[in-house]
């Protein structure tokens, strides 16, 4: 009886021992792998939109690298307006066939050998450190002792300004462009030693002006507004 029970225990073991075989066995036949046709219409898939990707991509450098001259003259239109309206003086962008160049207002009948000599000047020139914002009021006594000898205010000192500030931006060779002020019949295309002004007064107002800038794969045509002198208007063309 006893031999009847202790194998009928053995017969149990083995019979759950298979069972809990045979049931991992249909547990790790439900993870099924993927198959190799499915494989392939995956990479297919990837291959498909990495094709896409890679152009679009590509046209996003070509017109950021367009763009750059477009993008220049604005930073340099916003930095003169700025500059006009803290120091209460006109600031100006020389438009000439290498490029912008932004400074102070200086000769409304600029040649290009000035404007050349005066970058010259300003390289050599030592840095002046603003003071438009300081807004110090300093006593003419201030240094005399430790005494002042008047307590009535006195005017602050003048400003001291930058005379030699200039920011420039050199065009691609390949890029030719043409600029039309509001008086202008017709855009004027900026070569040789043409000088070309684009003036920002101390109210930060300025001319409104096109500008035509033609590269070997783009064409750009921008509109500056009379105000801001931000962009109000644009075509692009990107061949």
């Amino acid at each position: 009886m006893k031999a009847a029970c202790r194998s009928t225990k053995t017969c149990h073991d083995e019979s759950d021992d298979l069972t809990t075989r045979h049931g991992s066995f249909i547990r790790h036949g439900a993870a099924r792998a993927f198959t190799l046709i499915e494989i392939v219409i995956a990479l297919t898939i990837v291959a498909i939109l990495a094709a896409a990707t890679v152009p679009m991509l590509k046209g996003f450098q070509d017109e950021r690298l367009a763009r750059e001259p477009v993008t220049a003259l604005l930073k340099l239109a916003r930095e003169a307006r700025m500059r006009a309206m803290q120091e209460k003086r006109p600031y100006q962008v020389a438009f000439h066939a290498t490029g912008f160049t932004a400074s102070r207002y200086f000769n409304p009948y600029l040649q290009l050998s000035e404007l050349n000599e005066f970058l010259v000047a300003g390289e050599t020139a030592p840095a002046v450190e603003s003071t438009v914002d300081q807004g110090e009021k300093t006593d003419l006594d201030s240094g005399a002792g430790s005494n002042k000898t008047t307590e009535l205010p006195l005017a602050p000192p003048a400003p001291k300004f930058d005379e030699h500030w200039s920011e420039k931006y050199a065009l691609p060779k390949e890029v030719k462009y043409q600029i039309q002020h509001w008086y202008d019949v017709e855009p004027t295309p900026i070569e040789g030693e043409l000088v070309k002004l684009w003036v920002f007064q101390p109210s930060g107002v300025c001319q409104p002006l096109k500008i035509h800038v033609e590269g070997p794969s783009s064409t750009f045509d921008v509109e500056f507004g009379a105000l801001t002198a931000d962009i109000v208007k644009e075509n692009v063309d990107l061949r």
